[in-house]
């Protein structure tokens, strides 16, 4: 069980922290059951967190470590994508690296040859990983 108050962020609805606001120490599924449109700013105070695009923890995701976030530039530094708001986020919680396992995919939406993964791999290409690219990825279990 996490400890009370290991994770903690406040979001806003505008950027540079304007607008409506709201504290969470837990996951946000769907920011707009709380009456947001979407999240163009926060301060995470306490605990890594995950951001992401869509609902549902769906779309690009965003690590977001202690510090301000006035707008999306902030979180998404030099991905070469953009997105202007999240609208889900989830704390980080600490795992048995042990326990890891990841599918790595080279279609979107979980599709074509699929490669798993429970350990620390230096190179793809060396462990048969042909495709240049890896299109999406499923986090089995762990971190």
């Amino acid at each position: 069980m996490e400890q009370m108050g290991q994770f903690k962020i406040t979001v806003w609805e505008e950027e540079n922290f304007q607008g409506k606001r709201c504290e969470f120490m837990l996951e946000c599924q769907n920011i707009m059951e709380r009456g947001f449109n979407k999240i163009r700013s926060m301060k995470v105070e306490n605990g890594p967190w995950v951001g992401y695009e869509y609902p549902e923890f769906q779309g690009q995701q965003f690590i977001l470590e202690k510090g301000d976030y006035p707008r999306y530039e902030s979180w998404s530094g030099n991905s070469g994508y953009r997105t202007e708001h999240l609208l889900s986020f989830r704390p980080v919680k600490s795992a048995n690296h042990s326990d890891s396992k990841v599918t790595l995919y080279d279609c979107e939406d979980f599709q074509g040859r699929k490669f798993e993964m429970c350990d620390d791999y230096p190179s793809l290409q060396a462990m048969g990983w042909c495709s240049k690219e890896v299109a999406s990825i499923k986090v089995n279990s762990g971190a």
